[in-house]
């Protein structure tokens, strides 16, 4: 009996020292002395690892000099991470404050993707069905969508349409999926939510707020996780 390759990418996943890597590369590339440093693994032991997730494939790997620069080579490893945070359930609350804008891989995160969510479940443009965590075309879904400058695929995307994921900052879930990327593009594109130079921040402009909330969408700037309802302070992004 062959064998399937979606067994031999599991089996290249279910390695604590290979996850640890694709999930510091998902961040970004990152030398080989950076991936030793990080896992406190020696160099040689490293290389092996290396070696098996190029060989699979789901690496890259480009040299400038004598440095070797790794890199993610498969985008739909970013899918299964979040999928695979989903099904550890709802994180606990980490007590501290849970910024208003952030990015989860490449969908919104944060108080920002946590309101969209709740905007587009409770319009009908999305509802839930039998899987794990995956989403179904609610009736409304075409005219909601493109109220926040969404086009819905008219072919099968590659990736899941659209998805639950849990937001490890809120203990709530978001947009993740096809759509949660082409929603998160839009509001940046937008101009509603940018970067703000910390590592996966958002700032929600204040065209953004006004915007939102003439959809009915109320994003706080800030809140304090350990107490609901309670917003706290004036910011607009929260460091990690």
């Amino acid at each position: 009996m062959p064998s399937d390759p979606r067994v031999q990418l599991l089996a290249e996943l279910a390695d604590d020292t290979r996850y640890a890597v694709l999930e510091r590369l998902e961040e970004g590339p990152a030398s080989a002395s950076e991936l030793s440093e990080m896992l406190r693994l020696a160099p040689p032991r490293l290389a092996n690892h290396l070696r098996r997730l190029r060989d699979a494939g789901l690496v890259a790997v480009s040299h400038h000099g004598r440095l070797a620069i790794y890199q993610l080579a498969e985008p739909g490893l970013r899918e299964i991470f979040s999928m695979l945070n989903g099904l550890r359930g709802t994180p606990p609350k980490t007590g501290g404050r849970v910024p208003a804008g952030a990015t989860c891989y490449d969908h919104l995160a944060g108080w920002l993707g946590v309101a969209l969510m709740d905007h587009l479940v409770q319009s009908g443009a999305l509802h839930a069905r039998d899987g794990e965590g995956e989403l179904g075309l609610g009736p409304a879904a075409p005219g909601i969508f493109a109220d926040l400058g969404v086009e819905l695929p008219r072919t099968r995307p590659r990736r899941m349409l659209a998805f639950s994921c849990m937001d490890s900052h809120a203990g709530r879930p978001h947009l993740g999926g096809q759509l949660g990327a082409q929603l998160a593009a839009s509001i940046r594109e937008r101009g509603w939510a940018e970067p703000t130079g910390r590592p996966r921040r958002l700032a929600v402009t204040t065209a953004g707020n006004r915007a939102l909330r003439r959809l009915g969408i109320d994003v706080p700037a800030t809140a304090d996780s350990s107490s609901e309802g309670n917003w706290a302070g004036d910011d607009s992004v929260i460091g990690q």
